[in-house]
């Protein structure tokens, strides 16, 4: 097997690099099996290392300076998956990760026949399904009808009743194309320039953070992630930090016409990571509909969420002019206590947007996704942002919301 990497950004776009080694140093030096170059400044000079222990490969990041992000996630020892994407550096090369296996060799399947101790080919156990079945008689097929036909009856009636009892309201529910054309446009694509600060509060490097927030009022709020404008707290540094500019790119608008931003509220410890922004600028579109009731919400339900995976890198890929959140689409695997466990897969970027039900309504805040498992992300009940602005959406956020809000208060 061979671990391969394709450049996804830069001028070595779509070029690819094959490996049959068991370790694979990768850095900006050239002594590197994967050179990245010199060019790469948000590389170290021994970056990480690819290595491969039985048919996994894992990642180690080897002290770097800018860290290394696999979907959009910090790591530091990491499984590798097919199609994961590899960030060495925040902001720097982008590589996709890949493994080509040998051919598979077709091998014969064998089975102990019944009493025989002697073993059973594919092509007999063939020949065994080819031969015709014994025929029962009437009387045989009598009963049989008659027991299908009872199982069929009961199992209708059981649809019946799990249907009323577990599916959604078709006149309430909502086409993936409704809930992107009434949502999308409440969804903005959030950046962060932040300072990084040693102990004694000197600046030792600038860095800046993509991500999603959703438009929740009409002056102007905005619910997002709190690790999306406050990157430090989540690192495993002990430097401290300060932010120098936030700033939205409201849908259908280009990056050049981004609005300032600034931090309005923060949730009370970092682990809730809900962060509250404000726009400089009235909202034309919000949010519509809250569910903040997670009792609500159940394992198999269907869910949407909106936003920029991967931020302006995406716009740069697309030649887009304009940004215009992306939907993906997945169901909830388990409502936990302080998550809510989503099946999808998610990237960098689209930290922060909304989560929507097939009503239309807000469910959460996306949060994470395990670099281990990356088909499960998690989800920040939106209950935990509300809270925090209860006093002032109550007169600025849609009539048809209303009502959910109220009922919302009334809980907490």
């Amino acid at each position: 097997m061979r671990a391969t990497f394709t450049y996804l950004i830069g001028p070595q776009k779509g070029e690819r690099a094959e490996f049959d080694s068991t370790a694979i140093s990768i850095g900006r030096a050239a002594n590197n099996m994967l050179c990245l170059g010199d060019g790469a400044r948000r590389v170290s000079s021994h970056h990480a290392e690819v290595f491969r222990r039985g048919n996994q490969y894992l990642l180690r990041d080897l002290g770097s300076t800018n860290g290394t992000m696999i979907n959009g996630r910090r790591v530091v020892v990491s499984e590798l998956n097919p199609d994961d994407m590899i960030e060495f550096g925040a902001g720097g090369p982008l590589l996709r990760f890949g493994v080509d296996h040998p051919e598979d060799h077709i091998q014969t399947i064998s089975t102990k026949m019944p009493g025989t101790g002697r073993d059973r080919s594919t092509a007999d156990l063939r020949d065994a399904m080819s031969e015709p079945p014994s025929v029962p008689g009437p009387k045989a097929n009598a009963t049989l009808i008659a027991a299908l036909t009872a199982a069929m009856v009961l199992g209708g009636l059981a649809g019946i009743f799990a249907s009323s009892r577990f599916r959604p309201n078709e006149s309430e529910s909502m086409s993936y194309a409704e809930i992107a054309e009434r949502s999308g446009p409440t969804v903005v694509l959030l950046r962060a320039e932040f300072e990084l600060l040693d102990s004694s509060g000197q600046v030792t490097t600038t860095e800046a953070r993509t991500g999603s927030g959703f438009i929740v009022s009409s002056d102007g709020l905005i619910i997002t992630n709190r690790h999306l404008v406050r990157d430090w707290e989540y690192s495993s540094s002990s430097a401290s930090g300060r932010i120098t500019k936030i700033e939205a790119i409201l849908p259908r608008h280009m990056v050049e016409e981004a609005v300032p931003a600034e931090v309005y509220k923060l949730g009370p410890e970092k682990a809730a990571d809900v962060a509250i922004l404000k726009l400089s600028l009235p909202a034309q579109q919000f949010v519509q509909g809250f569910e903040g009731d997670t009792s609500n919400t159940n394992p198999g339900d269907e869910v949407v969420v909106i936003g920029y995976p991967l931020g302006l890198e995406l716009l740069h890929w697309t030649r887009d002019t304009t940004a215009n959140p992306s939907l993906s689409t997945g169901i909830v695997s388990r409502v936990g206590h302080d998550f809510i466990q989503l099946n999808l897969r998610a990237y960098h970027g689209n930290s922060g947007g909304p989560v929507l039900n097939r009503k239309g309504q807000v469910i959460g805040i996306l949060t994470a996704n395990l670099g281990s498992a990356q088909d499960i992300a998690l989800c920040t009940p939106i209950s935990a942002a509300l809270a925090l602005v209860k006093n002032e959406m109550g007169d600025n956020i849609d009539s048809s919301a209303r009502v959910q809000f109220q009922s919302f208060l009334t809980k907490h």
